[in-house]
């Protein structure tokens, strides 16, 4: 929306064949003040619901990248160390012990470096129980058991002895992502709140925008009051609103022309 240059550019260019409803053009003139017009009834909240998401800082998408990245190396990590090890016992593919285990050892020292980056960052997040967070840990603890007796067999079917200095990355993802497990277990009933949409309602709305608008300079209200004006009088002059609706909006407080809106059906 803050690529809109005016609410009155955005009435010259709207179609004739589409309704509008005023909220609309408010919100249009509030467009760089989503935390105001998030309170113009059903029409700001939504439009402000998507404006403040696309405001997230960087950290915060960051953040969410991190988090699906470890998911995934902490998903496919320790299955494919034991695929490696196993594989080659099932007929699927062919590898040595020599191969399967230095390979399998790495993998499982990225699974334990990254199960010890999920157990920090659930803890840094307030150690709230996470259905999500919870699986990844799982499939770890899982796999890392099925690694602790793999590897030794896969040494010992193959006469490798070099097995013994991969092990320990096997064991510190055991019990890093077992002790994990166990703690996110014991926080179950301190679950992560549902998001729930925080659209304004109807009786709180008037009141909290005009608080809202207290926080904006008399020059800034100005400017928007007379964008808004201009763009009732661009949709009156090209016959979208009719003058009985454009007179009655204009004198309509700053804030409150959602209160002229039809419900939505």
């Amino acid at each position: 929306m803050d690529t809109l240059e005016s609410a009155s550019a955005w009435a010259r260019e709207h179609s004739l064949a589409a309704d509008v409803r005023l909220a609309r053009v408010e919100i249009i003139a509030f467009r760089r003040h989503p935390e105001i017009y998030r309170y113009f009834g059903p029409d700001g909240a939504v439009t402000a619901a998507r404006a403040l998401t696309a405001r997230r800082p960087i950290a915060a998408r960051a953040g969410n990248g991190i988090v699906a990245l470890l998911a995934v190396v902490g998903v496919i990590a320790p299955v494919a160390a034991v695929s490696a090890m196993g594989g080659d016992r099932f007929n699927f593919f062919r590898m040595d012990a020599s191969q399967s285990v230095p390979l399998a050892g790495a993998l499982f020292a990225v699974t334990a470096l990254t199960q010890l980056v999920v157990l920090l960052m659930w803890l840094r997040k307030g150690a709230r129980f996470d259905g999500f967070t919870l699986g990844i840990v799982v499939v770890a603890l899982v796999f890392s058991g099925f690694g602790l007796i793999g590897m030794v067999n896969a040494g010992a079917l193959d006469g490798y002895d070099g097995w013994g200095a991969w092990y320990p990355a096997v064991i510190a993802a055991f019990l890093i992502s077992a002790g994990s497990a166990i703690a996110m277990m014991a926080r179950r009933r301190h679950r992560v709140p549902e998001a729930v949409a925080q659209p304004a309602q109807p009786t709180e709305g008037p009141q909290a925008a005009q608080a809202a608008l207290r926080g904006l300079g008399d020059a800034e209200l100005d400017a928007i009051r007379a964008d808004r004006d201009a763009a009732l009088h661009v949709l009156g002059e090209r016959g979208i609103l009719d003058p009985e609706t454009v007179a009655r909006a204009r004198a309509a407080d700053l804030g409150t022309l959602y209160l002229l809106d039809p419900p939505l059906s």
